[in-house]
């Protein structure tokens, strides 16, 4: 009983992490843009610059975010709930991507490929995190490589940033 208890516990408590991580990095993102697109406004710069970079920052942090908390969701809970926190995660930033998108010169193609590949990433990242989980049989070990491996990814996302970074029109 004990152990049904905990895994519901543990499900609604990263639920209700990760829609608030969602919109603390939604809050903080349109704050910063709304701050940006009002100094270039006063400078007589182009506005829609500070929208892109908005937009990529979005994807970046979403994207450096979800690489631990999938993963490790995965190995600790299981798939279903990796996915579900993931989700609550990435998709409480979608009004401010659209009104960023809108107010940016970045095509819509692969702005749309880019969230795409986030949502992806709420589904393939938890399935890793529980193949971790049966490969290493303990969930204190499946805790740690999961936690390696997020930052990992973490790493390589944050020094490939300017790599992928969306084309504006």
């Amino acid at each position: 009983m004990s152990g049904s208890m905990s895994s519901s516990t543990y499900d609604k408590g990263a639920r209700r992490v990760s829609a608030l991580s969602g919109i603390a990095i939604a809050a903080a993102l349109a704050v910063w843009w709304l701050g940006s697109s009002r100094l270039a406004l006063d400078d007589g710069a182009d506005a829609s610059r500070p929208a892109a970079d908005a937009l990529h920052a979005l994807w970046l942090v979403r994207a450096m975010a979800l690489a631990l908390l999938g993963l490790r969701v995965g190995a600790l809970d299981g798939w279903r709930t990796g996915v579900v926190a993931g989700l609550a995660l990435v998709a409480p930033a979608w009004p401010v991507l659209v009104l960023a998108w809108a107010a940016s010169t970045v095509p819509l193609m692969p702005a749309m490929l880019a969230e795409w590949l986030l949502l992806a990433a709420c589904g393939a990242l938890p399935l890793l995190g529980l193949g971790l989980r049966r490969l290493l049989r303990q969930a204190a070990f499946a805790e740690a490589a999961a936690t390696l491996v997020g930052c990992a990814l973490v790493a390589a996302l944050w020094f490939t940033r300017g790599l992928w970074a969306l084309p504006a029109a």
